[in-house]
C-alpha cells in the first residue's frame, strides 16, 4: 500500500516538473523546430498517402466498369454461339434425314391482313 502511494506521490511531482513555467521556456526542453519539422515530414507523408489511396480508388472504379462492359460483351457473344452451335446441330439432324440447307438466303414474305 505504501508503495502505490509513493508511485502516485512521484508520478506527480514529475508532472508538475514537467508543467513548471520555468521548464516550458527553457529552450532545450521542447524545441519548437524538431516539432515543426516531424509535423511537417508527417503531413507530407499522410497527404501522400491519402493521394495514393485516391488514384487506387479511381482505378478500382475504372476497372469495374471496364468489368461490367466485358460481362455484357460476354453475354452477347455467348448467346450468338449457342444460337450458332443451334443451327449446326439441326442442320446435322437434317442432313441425317437427307435435308440440305439452299445455297440462297431465306426470303422473309410479309403477310397482311386487310380486316
Amino acid at each position: 500500500m505504501q508503495s502505490l502511494e509513493f508511485v502516485k506521490k512521484y508520478s506527480s511531482m514529475n508532472i508538475k516538473k514537467i508543467l513548471n513555467i520555468e521548464n516550458l521556456k527553457n529552450t532545450d526542453f521542447f524545441n519548437i523546430r524538431r516539432f515543426i519539422i516531424v509535423f511537417t515530414t508527417y503531413s507530407f507523408i499522410s497527404i501522400w498517402l491519402a493521394n495514393s489511396v485516391s488514384n487506387k480508388d479511381k482505378e478500382l472504379m475504372d476497372l469495374s466498369q471496364e468489368v461490367k462492359i466485358l460481362k455484357s460483351e460476354y453475354v452477347a457473344t455467348k448467346t450468338i454461339l449457342m444460337s450458332e452451335s443451334k443451327r449446326s446441330y439441326l442442320l446435322q439432324k437434317a442432313e441425317a434425314l437427307d435435308f440440305f440447307s439452299s445455297q440462297k438466303p431465306l426470303i422473309s414474305i410479309q403477310f397482311y391482313d386487310e380486316d
